[in-house]
């Protein structure tokens, strides 16, 4: 039973406040039980793919006719073609091809790349139905020899069985029947190409010859193939009035609900992201609308998302959990009190013939219109084709309900700019970078292929430059039905792009054709930031879109090839998502995952869930789990994460003191190191920055430390909080002994990381603070110019420390930088959001992604703390005391900034007129705070028309240097101050949070 609720409060004068927006919660589904006979179901192991594999088995290895190649073949490339002849009078319905080639082979059909294998014994599927048409087919193939000693055989092997919609398939093998060529000619992979200089292929044996042996019998599984989605439905009878109906669905990878032909909810790629051998989660939906008295049908679609993870072109092994899969229950509880349960069983049918042929995060989604099943969802619908689904084994991990917003689309981008580079080749700029899918809108003839691949920038010849995305194919398909106008969008995956360029449109595009869905975990907004300096306002915007790109129920790179949950992104940056975003339970999730996956020894990975299976068990990467709990509980006043992740982060921290701890009390494990820190420009040093990997790595395994010693303080734990303050004491005399020169106050390396990071952990003797401090800034503007020198993990904490040891003007030179290294080089060349390096736009651009926001650091936290001046206190954490102090610094006239904290809505907004401070703020209800109002004259420091000092609510506390500090209460205040300090005035330094 759902239960509602909403709250109000009110002031001291007893005046009410409006009330809060309705939220709704209700008990889940707890114990397998609960289930009722629900079963796990799903279709692993379709038989016609035996039936492909098997024409394999006849098909022969071959080569082009020189010497003996299973042997010995030159290492050179070699060419192969196929004329291929369809009926006119049949539909192709599939076209399964297999291959494989030693050394790497890429195959062609139609004209159009399908496929990409490297290297012996791997086996690539690919489904060429949406490039084969009635008549002549080219089917082409280039196949490689790379260089190798002594022996180098050389060989490539492929089958192809089409299926139409009726009568018997079509079956090509690899054979003499395919001519080959040591040189091409351009337009040798298209159907009109002729040329009497190539010659029949050689055929080196059938499957099982020298060297190659058996073809792989571990690899002939559908782990190599696109997957069609599974289309599963269930009709039943209701015959008595419905009081709630509520429906419950795990559906492996992402799923579809639809009850009576309605799809219910506006979510994307559901359910949230897991290892799901460790967890599965389960969404809820209440469907009593849709359910009815009489007939009824269920229909839920299953598609691949990272469940079913094999793609077309895949450089590193990809972890796969199996086919997707369904479990499923329908509560229904009567107007008479009774009750029923609708669940998943053996008497659901299932279908893969429907129209999303693919969908994966990398490659794309394929939909064929044609393919649609009008009513499919709804009863009375004919599915006597369809094939009983069948009983699955579960997917291993604990059942859970989903208790993090779901993935939606929040905002729709228009093109901006439409072009034709080539004949029939459009490409369409949204001006911005986004997360998302583009949608379509079409007419045009039945049959016709629509291909939209998405990137970022484009070439001279204006095409799109694909080299960024590596092996990701990023093409969304869709095949017309020729019917009207056609909208589409795929609903099973994304990619972050700018650009998408459209091939095989019917006519001409305009800019309602497309329409770009930005797609991202639908995070509550909760803050808001502007300023009178517009590189800062856009570098702040480019951040937060960051977050939205990054966001996807796991924080994951959102380009490239790789799109892994890697563990060192968010750590502090998160911190900084939260001052624009409610991302609390976003995070709860993301530690979730990582409890369940920690290594019996304590040790984590860096990638999480485990998408990627390797594990180097480093320091730095995995300390977000110390890092984000203790954020989250400043930030909120809520110890639930130390709670629930006290034992992972004990045991985290003691692996690495069983593992890596040396007797001087210093690490030397440290992988990544300083992340493409501007040392790494130009390729001039590696990507691990020019800091000292082991004093990382140390100065980590202290601030881990120190954070496990605060938990156990908070969570009661004395005897713990002890062992870990008199470990972490020893550790910071050790790295300070290892990597501190007390007669220069520098540190190893000598790099703005060095310093930065050592101050931001509280590492630096207290005696050399002040010297250290002086280094840092000598660098940074003086060395540096002005610019930063850090990477990843420096930037996570350069810009508030700065603020911090009495130096924001510094941090606020390194923000209004245009020349590189800075964020606003940049967006000088075009970036709408951070690189993951500086020199992105010269390096290779293959190597990192356009579209990260790992390079901006914390710097959204930077402009309300410094800019804005909203704080929290560590002591009365979760801005039950706030701190209001912001700083006049540069150009800047005028501040406005809010965040809505657990209590409530928190803003500050300073403007600087002539020579006075206007100060507006407001503190929520059940809070306190303390204010800093800048000032050079205290006396002249009035709130509303009175004195301040006199003022109801507000109390002296202090006078500093550059403020007057007062205390205040709950409520809306305005300062009014004299100003007439220089505009690069310092402030006093203050203590490092």
């Amino acid at each position: 039973m759902p239960c509602w609720w909403k709250v109000r409060t009110w002031d001291q004068l007893d005046r009410a406040s409006d009330w809060s927006r309705p939220a709704m919660w209700s008990m889940g589904l707890l114990t397998p039980d609960d289930w009722h006979d629900a079963r796990w179901i799903g279709l692993d192991a379709p038989e016609e793919e035996a039936v492909e594999l098997a024409d394999l088995k006849q098909a022969s290895w071959t080569w082009y006719p020189e010497g003996n190649p299973c042997v010995h073949a030159p290492p050179e490339t070699r060419y192969f073609r196929r004329t291929l002849s369809l009926p006119a009078d049949r539909t192709v319905r599939r076209a399964m091809c297999f291959f494989a080639a030693d050394d790497q082979c890429v195959f062609y059909a139609g004209g159009a790349q399908v496929g990409i294998g490297r290297g012996h014994p791997g086996l690539i599927g690919v489904d060429l139905a949406g490039h084969l048409h009635p008549g002549d087919n080219q089917l082409a193939a280039t196949a490689t020899n790379v260089p190798s000693v002594p022996q180098n055989p050389a060989g490539w092997i492929a089958s192809l069985r089409v299926q139409f919609d009726q009568g018997p398939p079509l079956v090509v093998l690899s054979d003499r029947l395919w001519k080959c060529s040591t040189t091409v000619e351009e337009g040798w992979e298209t159907a009109d190409f002729d040329s009497p200089q190539w010659v029949p292929a050689m055929e080196l044996g059938k499957p099982g010859i020298a060297p190659w042996g058996i073809p792989w019998p571990d690899r002939w599984s559908s782990e190599h193939r696109r997957l069609p989605a599974r289309y599963l439905r269930r009709e039943f009878h209701v015959d008595k009035p419905i009081q709630q109906a509520t429906a419950y669905v795990c559906g492996l990878g992402f799923f579809d609900l639809h009850v009576n032909g309605q799809l219910i909810g506006d979510q994307l790629m559901n359910p949230a992201l897991t290892g799901y051998d460790k967890r599965a989660l389960y969404a809820t939906f209440d469907v009593t609308p849709q359910v009815r008295e009489g007939e009824n049908a269920i229909g839920v679609v299953l598609a691949s998302g990272r469940f079913f993870a094999p793609r077309r072109q895949t450089p590193v092994p990809m972890h796969t959990y199996g086919y997707p899969k369904l479990l499923f229950e329908l509560h229904l509880q009567f107007a008479d009190g009774t009750e029923l349960s609708i669940t998943s069983d053996p008497s659901w049918k299932l279908s893969t013939e429907g129209p999303v042929r693919s969908s994966n995060e990398f490659d794309g989604e394929e939909y064929d219109a044609r393919r649609e099943m009008p009513g499919w969802a709804s009863p009375g619908f004919d599915d006597s084709s369809w094939q009983p689904a069948g009983v699955v084994d579960p997917p291993g991990g604990e059942l859970e309900a989903q208790m993090i917003e779901p993935i939606r689309v929040t905002e729709v981008l228009r093109p901006v700019a439409i072009t034709e580079p080539k004949p029939g080749v459009f490409m369409v700029d949204f001006g911005q970078a986004f997360y998302g899918v583009v949608r379509l809108a079409v007419s045009g003839p039945a049959g016709t292929r629509v291909a939209m691949r998405t990137s970022f920038n484009v070439l001279p010849d204006g095409t799109l430059n694909f080299l960024n995305d590596r092996s990701a194919l990023n093409t969304d398909v869709y095949v017309l039905k020729g019917s009207g106008v056609e909208v589409w969008h795929p609903r099973f995956r994304g990619n972050a792009t700018r650009r998408v360029q459209v091939e095989g449109f019917p006519g001409t595009p305009t800019v309602d054709s497309f329409a770009g869905l930005v797609t991202h975990t639908d995070h509550e907004p909760v803050g808001d930031f502007a300023c009178s300096n517009p590189l800062i306002n856009r570098i702040y915007q480019n951040a937060r879109w960051g977050t939205r790109l990054q966001n996807r129920s796991v924080p994951m790179e959102p380009d490239r090839d790789e799109r892994m949950p890697w563990s060192g992104h968010p750590a502090k940056t998160s911190e900084s998502e939260g001052w624009a975003f409610n991302v609390a339970r976003f995070y709860e999730h993301f530690l979730h995952n990582y409890r369940v996956h920690q290594a019996d020894d304590g040790s984590l990975q860096e990638i999480l869930p485990p998408y990627w299976t390797f594990n180097s068990k480093d320091t730095i990467w995995p300390s977000v789990v110390t890092i984000i709990p203790d954020w989250y509980y400043n930030f909120y006043g809520d110890d639930r994460l130390l709670r629930d992740n006290y034992d992972m982060m004990k045991r985290f921290v003691l692996y690495h003191q069983r593992a890596n701890l040396k007797p001087d009390f210093t690490l030397d494990k440290c992988n990544y190191g300083d992340w493409v820190d501007t040392a790494s420009i130009g390729g001039n040093s590696a990507n691990q920055g020019a800091t000292s990997q082991p004093l990382l790595g140390t100065a980590y395994f202290y601030h881990n430390l120190r954070i496990v010693e605060r938990a156990a303080r908070v969570l009661g734990k004395t005897d713990d909080e002890h062992t870990f303050r008199q470990l972490a004491d020893k550790v910071r005399a050790g790295f300070n002994r290892r990597f501190f020169d007390p007669q220069s106050a520098r540190y190893e390396s000598q790099t703005q990381c060095s310093y930065v990071v050592p101050l931001a952990f509280g590492l630096v003797p207290e005696e050399h603070r002040t010297a250290v401090v002086a280094n840092l800034v000598d660098d940074v503007m003086n060395r540096h110019g002005g610019h930063t020198s850090v990477g990843l993990l420096g930037m996570q904490w350069q810009m508030q420390v700065l603020t911090d040891v009495g130096h924001p003007e510094v941090a606020y030179s390194i923000a209004t930088r245009t020349e590189r290294p800075s964020w606003g080089y940049m967006i000088s060349k075009g970036a709408t959001t951070s690189w993951e390096r500086w020199d992105t736009d010269t390096q290779d651009g293959g190597m990192n992604g356009e579209s990260q926001k790992i390079l901006s650091g914390n710097f959204e936290a930077w402009c309300y703390q410094t800019l804005a001046g909203i704080n929290y206190d560590p002591e009365e954490p979760g801005f039950k005391h706030v701190v209001v102090r912001p700083r006049i610094l540069g150009d800047l006239q005028w501040v406005d900034a809010s965040h809505t904290s657990m209590y409530g809505k928190i803003a500050a907004a300073l403007r600087r007129e002539q020579e006075r401070i206007l100060l507006r703020i407001t503190v929520p209800p059940n809070t306190k705070a303390t204010v800093y109002v800048p000032t050079d004259d205290p006396g002249s420091v009035r709130e509303g028309q009175s004195p301040a000092e006199e003022s109801d609510g507000v109390r002296l506390l202090r006078v500093e240097p550059d403020a007057a500090v007062f205390a205040v209460g709950s409520g809306d205040y305005t300062f009014l101050s004299s100003w007439r300090a220089p505009p690069h005035h310092k402030n006093r330094e203050s203590h490092v949070q």
